[in-house]
């Protein structure tokens, strides 16, 4: 019997994969949406270490790093036993469509066995609430883009 879920989340966000991309890859896009403090080298091999709440430190290494189309990192809890760092996958695919981007995020490996706030379904509610971030911080521009334009 399989021990571990996949948590997969879809959503439209009204911004072109470029600016979306980079909310995954720029430490001072990623702070509008997920986490306080990052650790963001976005090449093969390179860390992804986030702050997601006081003292709560997701750690991973980027997998997959396909700019404007495709994102992987690896993912886990610092301290966590249950779900140490690295241990699962996060996936993220940009598909323009509609004048936007089609996000489909597959989170894999997540074992049944976490504890609570490190389950699954903790994992699938908190990706939910910072997508929604997301999709909402990525129609507001950074005040050195509106500086720009």
């Amino acid at each position: 019997m399989n021990q571990e879920i996949n948590v997969e989340e879809e959503i439209f966000i009204a911004a072109s994969p470029e600016t979306v991309f980079g909310f995954f890859v720029e430490p001072a896009f990623m702070a509008r949406w997920l986490g306080q403090h990052h650790t963001l080298d976005p090449r093969p091999g390179g860390i992804f270490r986030v702050e997601v709440s006081a003292g709560k430190f997701a750690h991973g290494t980027y997998a997959e790093v396909i700019p404007h189309h495709r994102i992987a990192f690896t993912w886990g809890w610092e301290g966590r036993d249950d779900l140490p760092p690295g241990h699962s996958l996060v996936e993220i695919e940009l598909v323009p469509e509609g004048g936007g981007t089609l996000l489909r995020l597959r989170h894999r490996g997540l074992p049944k066995t976490a504890e609570a706030p490190f389950t699954p379904e903790d994992h699938r509610k908190q990706w939910a609430t910072y997508l929604a971030r997301l999709q909402h911080e990525c129609a507001v521009p950074m005040e050195h883009e509106r500086r720009v334009q």
